[in-house]
């Protein structure tokens, strides 16, 4: 048994040196490609990859995989050992497999997967289902170019005992410290599946603290965005965290997984940046002195309480009737006049609101007609009988265009937020009088504000 493993670990040993040989030679010829710092468009995309394998190669130098996976498929003549890393990297030559494959492709999944047995092995791929024999699955651990650990979890041609759960305390008990860590060399078969459901499934995680699902999750989100790369994008995504010290632990996941331009934040601070408000640091002492320091015991809660209801679909439907009742008055009154002789019937205008735009949000949807009228002056200008007459029509119709923009509902989610409370004044179509379902203790807690 020595024997295997010192035939194991001379195995990986040079394989780890090839490996790291050919990074260096992807790396510097990257790094002899001049910088592109001009204006072309499709030039800058091409640097931006350029730097981003700069930084995954670098990165890859450290720790380039930790895992690997002898497969072979039905329709395959022969075995192939996959090395499966965070980031995958194709070799500079052609081959029939990638320098080291990315911890999110398909096939990798066999290595979460895949728990033993002589049993056939599947993963799903974008041509289907692939079937075929797992004959080894190893792992390595890599620090700093240098192996220290090599461990076979399943070898369809040893008897040998298998040491995943040896393995598994190996890595759960190093690196401790107070931020939290990805887990791609240790993920499990149920932790798996998570990460890799379908992008349109719902899932709720359900565990006791400290049992994974944060980290399921980041996981998650990573592997979604490789997965759907093409659909999904990092600067379209935010994770809330229940406060800062939470955002400070999670903070290095998503780059050591090679995910970067994901927005983090708490709840209040993206709110209070969307609103355009500065908060001032509040001292949890008094909110904590009533709740557990009151005498006779922490408050009542009810249906009513304003923070019960401000988190309540009751409130979620008042917010979606008003942004309703907004809609439906939003084109000012009468046609649009942009000087003397051209008229834009108000008619057309509501068309173009409540038909053409109709899919769009309140804001974005003011946002395309007044770029509607805009090309409509436009088009008007070019009838012009002189160049004098245009340049004094465009001087009307740009003030104009403002003026009627002006009378447009202002859509800036604080101002409708305060005048669905009556803390500010409302639209004319608008009730005098706030929603009756809204609680009395709410009103006179909004208003304040």
């Amino acid at each position: 048994m020595e024997d295997n493993f010192q035939s194991a670990y001379q195995e990986e040993e040079d394989r780890l040196n090839q490996a790291l040989t050919e990074i260096d030679t992807l790396l510097e010829k990257l790094n002899r490609t001049p910088v592109y710092t001009g204006h072309d468009y499709t030039e800058q995309v091409l640097e931006a990859n350029r730097e981003q394998k700069r930084k995954d190669l670098a990165k890859l130098r450290q720790e380039p995989y930790f895992g690997r996976l002898d497969f072979q498929g039905n329709d395959e003549k022969q075995r192939k050992a996959l090395y499966i890393g965070k980031i995958g990297v194709d070799r500079e030559q052609v081959s029939d497999r990638p320098l080291v494959i990315d911890w999110r492709a398909p096939v990798a999944s066999l290595f979460y997967s895949f728990t033993g047995g002589t049993e056939p092995a599947s993963y799903e791929a974008p041509e289907g289902l692939i079937e075929g024999l797992v004959y080894l699955k190893r792992n390595v651990v890599i620090r700093k170019q240098i192996l220290e650990r090599v461990a076979d979890t399943y070898n369809r041609e040893s008897d040998a005992p298998v040491v995943s759960d040896e393995f598994l305390v190996y890595r759960l008990g190093e690196n401790k410290d107070n931020r939290l860590r990805d887990i791609v060399s240790t993920i499990q078969e149920e932790q798996d599946k998570i990460i890799r459901a379908a992008k349109n499934t719902a899932l709720i995680i359900q565990g006791v603290a400290g049992s994974g699902k944060t980290t399921v999750a980041l996981h998650r989100l990573a592997f979604l965005l490789y997965q759907y790369k093409d659909q999904v994008s990092a600067e379209k995504m935010i994770i809330f965290a229940p406060n800062r010290m939470f955002l400070d632990y999670i903070s290095d996941v998503l780059p050591e997984l090679g995910v970067g331009n994901i927005a983090q934040s708490t709840f209040p601070d993206w709110a209070a940046n969307v609103l355009g408000l500065v908060l001032p640091e509040q001292d949890a002492t008094e909110t904590m002195n009533r709740w557990f320091e009151t005498p006779g015991g922490m408050p009542v809660i009810t249906e009513e309480t304003p923070g019960r209801f401000k988190g309540s679909t009751v409130l979620m439907g008042i917010i979606e009737s008003s942004i309703k009742l907004l809609e439906t008055s939003s084109v000012p009154e009468g046609d649009f006049i942009p000087w003397e002789g051209a008229v834009l019937r108000r008619s057309m205008i509501l068309r173009w609101h409540n038909e053409e735009y109709a899919p769009y949000p309140p804001a974005k949807r003011k946002e395309r007609v007044m770029a509607r009228i805009h090309r409509w002056i436009e088009m008007e200008l070019k009838k012009s009988p002189s160049a004098a007459a245009m340049k004094d029509r465009k001087k009307k119709g740009a003030a104009r265009e403002k003026a009627y923009s002006a009378k447009w509902p202002k859509y800036d989610p604080l101002t409708i937020y305060k005048q669905i409370f009556r803390a500010s004044k409302v639209p004319e179509d608008w009730p005098v009088d706030p929603p009756e379902n809204i609680p009395a203790a709410v009103l006179k807690e909004r208003q304040k504000g």
